[in-house]
């Protein structure tokens, strides 16, 4: 069988850009999820790595309180401390003491002028700067946890806030005099006071005339809140929700204050739902 010299030439142009198209298939498919992120080139991957981990010793010098001296401590050495002390940098301690051994080999093991031993991958970077991003930027409770409170007067009567119960199904209600907050008022407390004036397995007790402010005098978790400004972060909520003396609730008022009005409340299930 004769060949054609151009045709053999034609047929593998044709398959060598087939192969090449499949190739680009595959990068599309296999590329990082985030569309701004595909194609960073090694330059820049690099500036963007070591701008967020400087930006980032930089924050834990603040958070240990090392005097400004950045060179005090070691990163990992302060990423430890800084751990310890935060709830919120624990969840991300390994991962930034892997980043300090990196940021070491990309910096001090660096062959000639434009080699570099390790270079971070795209992953890399993205992950750093979300986590610098919650170190500069984390989200604050406003408007994430706005919402109308249902608050309640010493004078409002039992039968009121059981209609209430029924009704929301809400578990606590911040309770409010006019000089300003009173104390939590709370399903387990009402259960545990009607508990004890049930007599012979009756409630013979006329609860319109019952005050919350009876009720809530016998609710051992009356002051188990914490009052916190719009501008608090959700990882101070957090801190307040792990800390050794436990809470019911945490409210927002504009300032903090507890004679404000509150503007939002986050509950013990909430947390669950932090991110």
């Amino acid at each position: 069988m004769t060949h054609d010299p151009e045709t053999d030439s034609k047929q593998g142009e044709q398959k060598d850009a087939q192969k090449e198209s499949r190739r680009g298939e595959a990068a599309t498919t296999t590329g990082p999820a985030d569309p701004s992120a595909s194609g960073i080139s090694e330059d820049e991957r690099i500036r963007r790595f070591e701008e967020a981990y400087n930006r980032i010793d930089r924050e834990l010098v603040d958070l240990i309180g090392t005097g400004g001296n950045r060179r005090k401590h070691s990163f990992s050495a302060k990423v430890r401390i800084a751990a310890n002390r935060q709830r919120r940098i624990a969840k991300y301690a390994d991962f930034l003491i892997e980043i300090g051994e990196l940021r070491n080999a990309l910096v001090h093991n660096r062959t000639g002028e434009d080699f570099y031993i390790a270079v971070p991958s795209e992953q890399t970077v993205l992950e750093l700067e979300r986590i610098e991003k919650k170190f500069f930027s984390p989200e604050k409770v406003i408007p994430r946890f706005e919402n109308e409170v249902v608050t309640l007067s010493p004078d409002h009567s039992l039968a009121e806030v059981l209609d209430l119960l029924r009704d929301d199904g809400y578990s606590r209600y911040p309770v409010y005099a006019p000089e300003g907050f009173v104390g939590l008022l709370t399903s387990n407390g009402i259960a545990r006071w009607v508990a004890g004036h049930v007599r012979d397995h009756r409630l013979e007790i006329d609860l319109e005339k019952v005050r919350i402010s009876e009720v809530l005098e016998e609710d051992h978790r009356r002051d188990r809140v914490a009052f916190v400004s719009r501008d608090t972060t959700i990882d101070d909520v957090d801190e307040l929700f792990n800390n050794r003396v436990p809470i019911e609730a945490v409210l927002i008022t504009p300032s903090g204050k507890p004679h404000e009005e509150p503007i939002g409340m986050i509950c013990a299930p909430d947390v669950a739902a932090f991110d």
